[in-house]
């Protein structure tokens, strides 16, 4: 009986080790779930300070054309999405437009942006996923 108990004491320490000690991968994922093909616009400001941002501009911009039911990802190292991580990204960029045969969304200002990150932020725990979906 002591056994028993003494593994799940175990158990859930060893858990709760791996789950706050490790920060896990973060990102922000373009969905596409409309009956089209999607092309998603990052326009970055001119004084663009993430390095990751910069890593994938082509010039002032970063462009996914994404088919029917196809998912871009820009990946952010390790870490979660805090207010202040999503604050930080929001910064380097100007605006977002994304734009399917039948709509086009432009979020003009940093406001919408970060509202836009925080609305479509997941995770319970380590907020560590951003999924923009478009429809």
């Amino acid at each position: 009986m002591k056994t028993k108990t003494a593994l799940k004491i175990l158990f859930a320490c060893t858990l709760s080790v791996f789950l706050f000690s490790c920060d896990p991968p973060y990102y922000i994922d373009f969905v596409n779930n409309s009956n089209s093909n999607a092309k998603v616009r990052l326009n970055l400001n001119h004084k663009n300070e993430n390095y990751r941002l910069k890593d994938l501009a082509m010039g002032d911009s970063i462009v996914f054309n994404l088919n029917k039911k196809e998912t871009s990802r820009i990946s952010f190292g390790i870490g979660q999405w805090s207010d202040s991580e999503i604050q930080n990204i929001v910064k380097s960029i100007k605006n977002i437009q994304i734009e399917t045969n039948d709509v086009k969304i432009i979020y003009k200002n940093k406001n919408s942006i970060q509202n836009l990150f925080i609305k479509n932020r997941e995770g319970l725990i380590l907020q560590s996923k951003i999924e923009i979906e478009i429809k």
